[in-house]
């Protein structure tokens, strides 16, 4: 594995150039999903916690004991009025075998007169595929809810997670979704 290295310094009004930090983008990329070895850091890169985090957007991270980054959530989020349909988020690759245990929903503006409906897919099919009652639901008037009952919980390397938005508040929709599966 290569050394991470410090990017050159820029002060204000410098302008940058972007092949300048070609190298060190490709060298952490290929560290993250390499695997990583807290050995092989370079202090001088200014990494020198014994925990890294890495593209928290994604839930990626690195615990500074497993050789390999690993994610460790899959965020989703829905900017403005929500309305009802099927992968209405960015879809998530998943990145090696893992297990879901608990899945997280917060609106900014809560949903009146109806409650709040979301289901998360995992390769097209609801991972409350039997148990319909089980999806995760803000109630009306809530700005927040959690689930960790699943029908399916076994995710694989490559599956793909989408969410579909099953019920919208009936007099307020409801706006800004932020989705978390655990």
């Amino acid at each position: 594995m290569g050394t991470i290295v410090r990017p050159n310094s820029y002060t204000a009004g410098n302008t940058i150039d972007p092949t300048e930090n070609n190298d060190n983008e490709t060298t952490i990329y290929n560290e993250f999903n390499g695997g990583i070895d807290n050995d092989n850091i370079d202090a001088s890169a200014g990494i020198v916690e014994s925990k890294l985090s890495f593209n928290t957007s994604t839930g990626h991270s690195h615990n500074g004991t497993d050789s390999k980054a690993i994610p460790n959530g899959y965020g989703f989020a829905i900017t403005g009025t929500l309305t009802t349909g099927t992968s209405v988020t960015n879809a998530h690759v998943v990145i090696g075998a893992q297990t879901v245990t608990k899945a997280y929903a917060y609106v900014k503006t809560a949903p009146t007169a109806a409650d709040l409906i979301i289901d998360i897919n995992l390769n097209g099919t609801s991972i409350w595929a039997t148990t319909q009652a089980n999806r995760l639901t803000i109630s009306a008037a809530g700005t927040e809810a959690t689930q960790s009952s699943f029908d399916t919980t076994a995710l694989s390397d490559e599956d793909v997670l989408t969410v579909d938005i099953d019920q919208v508040g009936s007099s307020v929709s409801g706006a800004d979704l932020t989705i978390v599966l655990k």
